[in-house]
């Protein structure tokens, strides 16, 4: 068996989930893969066995590095809400950085059949464990307001996979900006405190009545 080309194979895989995330699986065959990935089908079964061999793969790829990253911030000497803002720019910047593959994981889970279903399925409880266990400890030691843990979890995984549905590559929006907006939103809500609704108004009299001042300032030097 010849010997594999490690920068081949992620190339292969990188075409593949273009092509799915913008046809679809289903829509897709090997053929379509190996035509953009400009090799022959036998170059093709040197890596993969299948189609759905394919697919396993790219599962495996994006579980493997969201658990990695997840378990490693969970396991710092941090406090809970540093551990939830690590969280959400870690998803935040791999949606970012790998859009295409993303959207093929959270798209084609629906379709998933046998073994792979079930351990994907399992995965995604373990991630979402993970965030709740952070959520459940800086609620037990006061950081955080008296939130559900479970519910909370799957409202803050929410609004950072959804990144995948309409994010764009080559946009003005950075991975940086989208991560603080959900950390100021989570965090803070999207409502205006009155102190600064108030401040805000001060501010606009002060300068009025500097521009008064200015004013007749003005005139009486007339």
């Amino acid at each position: 068996m010849r010997r594999k080309n490690a920068a081949l194979e992620t190339e292969i895989l990188r075409v593949a989930a273009n092509i799915f995330s913008e046809r679809g699986y289903h829509g897709t065959t090997l053929d379509d893969i190996a035509a953009a990935a400009n090799i022959s089908r036998r170059t093709f079964y040197s890596y993969f066995s299948s189609k759905d061999d394919l697919l396993r793969r790219i599962y495996d790829e994006v579980i493997t590095a969201s658990m990695s990253a997840a378990k490693r911030i969970a396991g710092e000497d941090l406090p809970a809400r540093e551990k939830l803002r690590r969280l959400i720019r870690q998803q935040v910047s791999a949606l970012t950085r790998q859009t295409a593959l993303l959207r093929v994981f959270f798209t084609e889970v629906q379709n998933l059949r046998g073994p792979l279903s079930r351990s994907v399925a399992q995965a995604d409880r373990s991630y979402s464990r993970i965030v709740e266990h952070v959520i459940t400890e800086g609620v037990r030691t006061g950081e955080l307001i008296k939130l559900q843990p479970k519910r909370f979890s799957y409202l803050f995984l929410g609004m950072c996979n959804w990144i995948q549905r309409w994010y764009q590559p080559q946009g003005k929006w950075t991975a940086d900006a989208i991560a603080e907006d959900i950390i100021v939103v989570l965090e803070g809500g999207y409502l205006r405190r009155q102190a600064e609704v108030s401040n805000e108004a001060l501010l606009l009299e002060l300068r009025a009545l500097r521009k008064e001042v200015r004013q007749l300032h003005s005139v009486s030097i007339e």
